[in-house]
């Protein structure tokens, strides 16, 4: 009631200075910063027990060195965001500073993640150019389609990735029927010397594209990467919500000249060129208590078999065997130009699954949420798993607590793991 008398004397008053005349009110337009700035900074102290009996342990040590058996990590973060918009021109900065100890050794990198300009002559059309981070795919920790992304961490999927430098453009048109929205993205990527030297072959240039669209309500791309650095291939993905809880999404992606290097039993290494078909299927389910399921199959065309990967195992316990009687390290040498070549790489083998509950406001607690993440080696039925924590006590302010358990048998990938477990907290300031 006291508002109501408020709002009538104030109206009352307009009216009177106005002289009896209808006030005019006037709206001031929102005036947008063209310059932002952000990001963050973190501590992430961590343990790290060591399986001192996993081979992996023995191809990254010597019989001389002394035993470890547990490692204690500090690791700190600062990412620097940075943006200027004005009209038809946009610019956008990330830069990545990272420093670590570890035992005994300090260890510094400082890393352009991005740094690309946006013209945009029209609503319609934007052009691209410098170092960007494309983000093409829908599964949540594999993306075989996202030929111009790099590969995610299975700790924190959703980490910040560098990106490579490339020239784009995306046409974007909308239409009324079942067809709802188009896009096209052509990408170039340029590889000569040190420009975007991780992507593959030097002196190429190679040619990508994405075709974007939103039909009878399902996301739909489809994209191609010529070839050059990398093997050609093509792909689509595709998203839907069947209902407002729950979305599937899946991701292909078809390389006819996929090349694997396979070791054989002669110990010796050979590439393989054969086609490769490499899919995601997925699904994520909200509950009506806000808990969040997500669940993705991953199968890898171009993954070594269980027998390839045990071959691989018992070729580094034999060079450690042999360095340790003989002195000889030519087996090690081999085991690490394969370890190089691909059996190192996450994930190598060829089925996975993964799977990621995550609950805000956990046990009544505001800003506390629970989770837990599995990632499981259906060939060789070894696994990792990832209990979390996480709490804002801060609007600006995130801790975290992860664990990392690697599970398995002799010669199974996530049992012949250098570490066993891993501890780390993480406190993460925003600004």
């Amino acid at each position: 009631m006291t508002r109501v008398f408020g709002a009538i004397g104030i109206a009352l008053l307009v009216s009177t200075s106005a002289g009896g005349q209808e006030p005019t009110v006037e709206i001031p337009p929102i005036e947008r910063k063209a310059l932002s700035l952000g990001g963050y900074f973190e501590l992430r102290p961590a343990i790290v027990w060591l399986d001192t009996s996993a081979v992996l342990f023995k191809l990254q040590s010597s019989p001389d060195d002394p035993v470890e058996t547990r490692n204690t990590q500090l690791n700190a973060r600062l990412q620097l965001d940075a943006g200027y918009s004005r009209s038809w021109f946009s610019a956008q900065t990330r830069t990545v500073v990272e420093g670590g100890y570890a035992s005994s050794a300090w260890s510094r990198d400082a890393s352009v993640y991005e740094a690309y300009v946006s013209l945009k002559p029209t609503p319609a059309l934007t052009l691209d150019a410098g170092k960007k981070t494309l983000k093409w795919g829908k599964g949540y920790l594999w993306n075989p389609a996202a030929f111009l992304d790099r590969a995610k961490s299975p700790e924190d999927p959703a980490l910040a990735l560098e990106g490579f430098v490339v020239l784009s453009a995306d046409y974007i048109r909308t239409f009324g029927g079942p067809l709802q929205v188009l896009s096209v993205t052509p990408v170039v990527i340029p590889v000569s010397g040190d420009l975007n030297g991780g992507f593959g072959e030097r002196d190429h240039l190679n040619l990508a594209g994405k075709l974007y669209a939103l039909m009878w309500d399902t996301d739909i791309d489809v994209m191609y990467l010529s070839g050059g650095s990398r093997p050609a291939r093509f792909g689509f993905d595709l998203s839907r919500n069947l209902w407002s809880n729950v979305e599937v999404h899946a991701e292909l992606a078809r390389v006819p000249h996929a090349v694997t290097m396979i070791l054989g039993e002669n110990a010796t290494l050979t590439s393989l060129e054969q086609p490769a078909t490499n899919f995601v299927l997925g699904i994520r389910y909200l509950t009506a208590t806000n808990t969040t399921f997500i669940a993705d199959y991953f199968h890898s065309g171009a993954g070594y078999t269980p027998a390839e990967t045990e071959r691989y195992f018992d070729l580094i316990q034999r060079g450690y065997d042999s360095l340790n009687l003989a002195g000889h390290d030519r087996l090690l040498v081999l085991a690490r130009r394969a370890t190089e070549a691909g059996y190192g790489r996450m994930n190598p083998m060829r089925n996975y699954a993964y799977a990621r509950m995550t609950q805000p406001d956990a046990l009544g607690v505001l800003y506390l949420l629970l989770g837990a993440s599995a990632i499981v080696n259906l060939d060789d039925r070894s696994h990792s798993l990832l209990p979390e924590v996480q709490y804002k006590p801060a609007e600006n302010v995130e801790l975290r607590a992860l664990a990392n358990l690697q599970r398995g048998g002799a010669r199974t990938e996530f049992g012949e793991k250098r570490a066993k477990v891993r501890l780390e907290m993480r406190a993460r300031y925003y600004f």
